[in-house]
């Protein structure tokens, strides 16, 4: 499974979603409401088109690392523009 980002795969992602629909940029939260970070990016399966991983920067929260958060264990507050 090859993964490329969703804007290489998907040129027009970001005019065919609106803003709510589009995570890129939401903040990401741990439990308790610690920020974590910010979705930078989202990763697609090359093969099948799925959506499989946000990419966060977390900043300085762990040295400025970007780490994979799997789709399916994100949750999503589009009122908020936030991430658990």
């Amino acid at each position: 499974m090859a993964l490329v980002k969703v804007n290489d795969f998907y040129p027009t992602y970001n005019e065919e979603y609106s803003d709510l629909d589009y995570v890129e940029n939401f903040d990401v939260y741990a439990e308790g409401r610690e920020k974590v970070g910010t979705v930078s990016d989202i990763l697609v399966d090359e093969d099948t088109g799925r959506l499989r991983y946000l990419v966060v920067d977390t900043g300085f929260w762990i040295f400025g690392k970007k780490v994979l958060l799997p789709i399916g264990r994100a949750r999503v507050d589009y009122e908020d523009k936030d991430l658990f």
